[in-house]
């Protein structure tokens, strides 16, 4: 090998270690940034748990926006009822739909399974086994 493909070999390999030791700096700090707007309520939104982990929530919540925002006792306990509001109105709206939308996702799933081999069929039940994820399975 000469001396110039060494070195262009050298080059290389140092630019794809740069460019990777980059990616991972850019990917740590939008990461950062991406956490902070985060919704509060975690995964499946608001009403999503239960009502312990619910209280839990919006207790998270309203501690950080206690120490953001500076709120007085009366603010503080005037927000913790609207989020109690919103949480139990969020809870009956998606009991209400929970009917319909399973019907719509076991449509889907019968209608995907119909254009499927058999093989198929079994992989896609192994991946994505009924209810789907975030869903409660039965």
């Amino acid at each position: 090998m000469t001396p110039s493909r060494v070195r262009a070999g050298l080059v290389i390999a140092l630019v794809v270690v740069a460019s990777a030791l980059a990616g991972a700096a850019v990917d740590r700090v939008i990461g950062q940034r991406m956490a902070h707007r985060r919704p509060p309520w975690g995964q499946g939104g608001p009403g999503r748990g239960s009502p312990q982990q619910d209280a839990r929530r919006r207790s998270d919540m309203l501690d950080r926006m206690t120490k953001e925002l500076e709120l007085s006792t009366t603010q503080r306990a005037g927000i913790d009822s609207v989020m109690q509001r919103s949480d139990s109105s969020l809870r009956a709206i998606r009991t209400e739909m929970q009917p319909r939308l399973k019907q719509v996702f076991q449509g889907s799933r019968v209608e995907i399974e119909a254009r499927l081999d058999s093989a198929q069929r079994i992989n896609f039940a192994k991946s994505n086994p009924p209810g789907g994820r975030g869903q409660r399975r039965p």
